[in-house]
């Protein structure tokens, strides 16, 4: 009896054993699988921040190709300046009113030039290769004829142009 007793007891102490262990090994085996997911959801955000400070980097690199005033007195001096280089005649200016979003102001400006077509390339091609960002938005070419009896042949082969155009940019908020 007293063996019996004493596997009975040993049993019971083995089956408590048992059952503890399969109590912790569940504990800790849930800890370890909300420690992976920690780590994982820690990774992504590290991957989100990373991408964030790469393009926070890319955004203060273009800062510098964009005006720092929200007005159109720079673009305006821009396009002075880029027709006084290519021997361009400004007829006419005039600043169209900003259109805003939440981060960035369009600023605008409509021309009026007249120039030969020679010139008309190196005044396009000054404007886009700006370092600042200016972007050419529309283009209208007038081919102006010379309505005399003088024919020319030098005039004739520079034949003037009147271009009405729209040039913008953006200045971030």
């Amino acid at each position: 009896m007293k063996k019996n007793a004493l596997i009975l007891i040993s049993s019971l102490i083995v089956f408590v054993s048992l059952l503890m262990a399969r109590s912790i090994y569940q504990k800790q085996t849930a800890e370890i699988k909300n420690i992976q997911k920690n780590i994982s959801e820690e990774q992504q955000k590290s991957a989100i921040l990373t991408r964030i400070v790469v393009a926070e980097g890319i955004i203060k690199r273009y800062c510098q190709y964009l005006p720092s005033t929200k007005d159109n007195r720079w673009l305006l001096g821009q396009l002075s300046d880029i027709a006084d280089q290519t021997g361009v005649s400004l007829l006419s200016i005039s600043p169209r009113p900003p259109k805003g979003a939440d981060k960035y102001v369009l600023l605008s400006v409509d021309a009026e030039i007249k120039c030969n077509y020679n010139q008309l390339g190196d005044f396009i091609s000054k404007l886009e290769s700006s370092p600042q960002l200016i972007r050419l938005d529309s283009v209208q070419l007038t081919v102006i004829r010379d309505s005399g009896d003088n024919i020319d042949i030098a005039a004739q082969m520079k034949p003037l142009a009147k271009v009405k155009l729209t040039v913008s940019t953006l200045y971030l908020k």
